[in-house]
């Protein structure tokens, strides 16, 4: 446990306020005990000196909907929590811009840009999604297929690195940069290298016309042939999969949503209607997609991420269903969400289904993830799959980044 002495002197570098002792909270077998609450990003970068200074590490939390996934800590740490960073503080409707707070829910982010005809493009599981939280884990949902995925769509970062030093990278304009983006090095970074504060956002405008459609297939055969070839349409933003799987039968489900112009709109969904057998659908059934995405697995096991080559897309998927309870696909994206379920707490079987995940994500040209694990299966484990050949230089960003470990220590691809 954090001493005592320790917590004080940080509350004293960042007042009272900031600063709260609570019962025990268990991440991946690492009780964490107390949280701060830094208002402003001069405030996080105290609480990183003061936190450095005590010999401790921070865990960083944002909506708190993607903490599940890492590597087991190696260190004590409390929580550095982003959500007093709040809110929409700049916005250029004429531009189609504006800069969040790291802790900025998205859907109140939304709320303020809708109404002068933009839209938030995050699309990340979870009600208490954030906008810092979301570019950390470059999280995406369902519509990522049409928004684009959150490296794509920042256009400036502020970052607290964990010495205290406060940084900044891009603006809030897309210009030709020499050198290396360091947005791009932040995003998906999961807060090892640095505390995000705020960001300038790409938005996307509403679209004049949606229409979304359900499908529905009891075999396999065809299903990601049928996927791609409706993210192919023109106003595809979100087309989904779920697939269940009992025994030797399946039960396959389509959610599509095109969005655009409305001669567009109306063009696509009449080839949807012919093509996929689709039928109009109510609004949310995206959102269902979304939420099957984002439920807790570790209640029936292991749930791996699989990034897959869209030409490789129908052979992974058969190879997953051979042995997984469920899989989500997102077709246009390469996506693959697969749960496993667990007999026992059997080293042996999570050994098994690591190797599974790895030969699945090798057979797509892809990668993998373990999204979803009891803190037990991950002793021993690196859940982000690296390749061996990139540890070196993730090893080396660290030191560059946080030479003294302390941010989200032990848990990023390599056990960083």
């Amino acid at each position: 446990m954090i001493p005592r002495e320790a917590v004080q002197r940080i509350a004293a570098a960042l007042g009272e306020e900031a600063v709260e002792e609570h019962p025990a909270r268990e991440l991946d077998g690492l009780a964490v005990a107390a949280t701060l609450r830094p208002a402003d990003g001069e405030a996080v970068a105290r609480a990183l000196e003061a936190v450095g200074a005590c010999g401790l590490a921070a865990v960083v939390k944002g909506g708190g909907n993607r903490l599940g996934i890492g590597n087991l800590p190696n260190r004590e740490a409390l929580f550095l929590a982003t959500e007093r960073l709040s809110g929409v503080d700049e916005f250029e409707p004429a531009e189609g811009v504006c800069h969040a707070r790291a802790g900025t829910r998205l859907a109140a982010a939304d709320a303020i840009v809708r109404p002068h005809g933009w839209e938030i493009p995050f699309d990340a599981p979870g009600e208490t999604a954030t906008v810092g939280g979301v570019i950390a884990a470059a999280a995406v949902g369902p519509r990522a297929h049409g928004h684009g995925r959150p490296r794509d769509l920042v256009l400036g970062l502020e970052v607290a690195l964990a010495s205290g030093q406060r940084t900044h990278c891009g603006g809030r304009v897309v210009k030709n940069v020499t050198g290396y983006d360091l947005n791009k090095l932040y995003t998906g970074s999961f807060g090892s290298l640095g505390v995000i504060e705020g960001a300038w956002l790409r938005l996307r405008p509403l679209p004049e016309r949606t229409a979304v459609f359900e499908a529905s297939a009891s075999r396999l055969e065809g299903v990601g042939a049928r996927g791609l070839a409706a993210a192919r349409r023109a106003t595809a933003r979100a087309v989904a999969i779920a697939v269940s799987v009992r025994g030797a039968e399946c039960d396959v489900r389509f959610a599509i949503e095109l969005a655009g112009d409305a001669p567009s709109v109306e063009r696509d969904a009449a080839w949807i209607e012919e093509h996929c057998d689709a039928r109009a659908a109510e609004a949310g059934a995206v959102d269902r997609m979304r939420a099957l995405q984002g439920r807790d697995a570790e209640a029936f096991g292991l749930r791996f991420r699989i990034d897959a080559l869209s030409s490789r897309l129908e052979p992974v998927l058969a190879q997953l269903c051979g042995r997984c309870t469920s899989v989500l696909v997102y077709p246009g994206l390469g996506l693959l969400f697969a749960d496993l379920r667990l007999d026992r707490a059997d080293a042996g079987q999570v050994d098994s289904a690591f190797r599974f995940a790895a030969r699945s994500a090798r057979a797509g040209g892809g990668s993998f993830v373990c999204e979803s694990a009891p803190a037990w299966a991950k002793q021993g484990r690196d859940v982000f799959g690296a390749a061996a050949s990139a540890l070196p230089l993730i090893e080396s960003l660290k030191q560059r980044f946080d030479p003294g470990r302390i941010l989200n220590p032990g848990r990023f691809a390599g056990g960083i």
